[in-house]
């Protein structure tokens, strides 16, 4: 068996760059056309949406040619069954098969909904927390314990945070986080289930202990992750140390001054990479470059923009020391700038960009914006000239007509079957399914003409 190495191989593929065609692009000049060789592997990715575009890059690269690629798999995905086969006739090895099984989203959020009415209406005789609100809150108290499980942390230490003038009021919090504190458990039990988030961390942990014992004699390289959750950023830092491990990271910005570094807020984009590396016990300077011939051409001048523009707020007086050509124009190359008046205008302008480059033999184009209701006016309007996009962020449920129906069924059954809701439910186009639509409308009238007119019946 190798011993893991004593310095962590950790590179970086720099801003600017494709990481997905950088990354293949090395892979494939390691394998030197060797297919055998290039299948050998196994690349840990943040997300199967990541694994399928590092495959696109593959194909790109091969010019359409057949190839044995690495295994591919986004990184938290570990499968309980190999890791309990690599640590076979070991003391822990039942308790890896034994991890239960994760509880569905929507199950959770409707329990946990459930218990947030009881809470509401334990506080407040008097309150009437509707379903809809219960389920709203729920989301909230997921978010808020998949928060708490990945960074590894328990509720114990709930009544030590606030201060004592607060007391009264945070006693009323800590009653409501009872539902997570002490009924939620009971309730997980009970199923023999266990969160999601928790889950992972037990799945990772094992698969850390498994390679720590048996290291892996194959290649093993984690790329594109910063590490964000705790158990990930403990597999990054063993992987780096594996005999054939590596690390890739993306963009880690080696111009900016140690200064600058030491201070970067939470919400900066190297943040968890500072953090992984701090981790590691690793310098930036330690980082090396990924390897690849013939690197495409960077825009140095734009990553040192961003770098700038991105400086932490204590140390924006370096500002003062920039000299005329530090920043060249070049760094604008390719942006434009446009101001519209109203946001359709801007989809519209958007829509004509893209469907430009399209005309292009050759040439793709992506929207990159957290608005979501600008992506779907860009859709929408490139739909006039027949063009479909792939939405990556997906359309809500409740926008679909399948969506609006479940909806009015949800509100009819809170409203009990009132007249206006039971109408629009039953108006709805889904209700007529292969029936023909005028029978429907005449079925629907004649229930409003004979049942639904008049004053509603008090409720017994």
């Amino acid at each position: 068996m190798t011993p893991l190495k004593e310095a962590p191989a950790v590179v970086s593929i720099a801003a600017g760059q494709s990481f997905a065609d950088a990354l293949a692009k090395g892979i494939l000049e390691r394998a030197a056309g060797d297919p055998l060789k290039l299948s050998e592997g196994l690349i840990l990715l943040p997300s199967r949406r990541a694994c399928r575009t590092l495959r696109e890059a593959f194909l790109r690269l091969s010019e359409g040619e057949a190839l044995l690629l690495p295994a591919m798999q986004p990184i938290g995905d570990v499968d309980a069954e190999e890791v309990a086969m690599l640590m076979a006739g070991e003391e822990d090895t039942a308790d890896i098969l034994n991890i239960p099984s994760a509880i569905s989203p929507l199950e959770r959020q409707l329990l946990l909904a459930k218990l947030v009415r009881g809470a509401k209406k334990a506080q407040d005789p008097q309150q009437n927390t509707s379903f809809d609100q219960a389920v709203a809150l729920a989301d909230s108290l997921g978010r808020f314990l998949d928060e708490v499980q990945t960074e590894g942390l328990d509720f114990a230490k709930l009544h030590d945070l606030v201060p004592q003038e607060f007391a009264g009021h945070w006693q009323l919090t800590l009653d409501f986080l009872k539902i997570l504190t002490e009924n939620w458990p009971k309730i997980l039990a009970e199923r023999g289930v266990i969160d999601g988030a928790e889950r992972r961390n037990m799945l990772i942990a094992a698969q850390i202990r498994a390679w720590k014992k048996h290291p892996p004699a194959y290649p093993v390289i984690a790329a594109g992750s910063t590490g964000t959750v705790p158990a990930v950023r403990d597999l990054l830092a063993l992987v780096a140390k594996l005999p054939k491990g590596e690390v890739v990271l993306p963009g880690l910005d080696r111009g900016i001054d140690d200064e600058s570094w030491e201070k970067l807020p939470d919400d900066h984009p190297q943040y968890n990479l500072k953090k992984l590396l701090d981790h590691m016990g690793l310098l930036r300077g330690s980082v090396g470059d990924w390897e690849q011939k013939d690197k495409p051409a960077i825009n140095t001048m734009r990553v040192r923009l961003m770098s700038e523009a991105l400086r932490p707020a204590e140390t924006t007086e370096h500002w003062r020391k920039l000299r005329t050509g530090d920043i060249g124009a070049q760094a604008l190359d390719g942006l434009t700038r446009v101001d519209c008046d109203t946001p359709q205008e801007e989809a519209d302008v958007i829509a004509l960009i893209m469907r430009e480059t399209l005309e292009e033999p050759g040439k793709t184009a992506a929207l990159i914006t957290p608005d979501r209701r600008l992506a779907r006016r860009v859709s929408l309007s490139l739909r006039r000239w027949g063009i479909d996009i792939d939405d990556s962020g997906g359309q809500p449920l409740t926008e679909l007509p399948i969506g609006t129906w479940f909806m009015l069924t949800a509100e009819m059954a809170e409203e009990e079957l009132a007249p206006v809701t039971l109408l629009s439910f039953l108006k709805h186009p889904v209700m007529a399914g292969n029936m023909e639509k005028k029978k429907l409308e005449d079925m629907i009238q004649l229930l409003d003409r004979l049942v639904l007119r008049g004053p509603r019946p008090a409720k017994p």
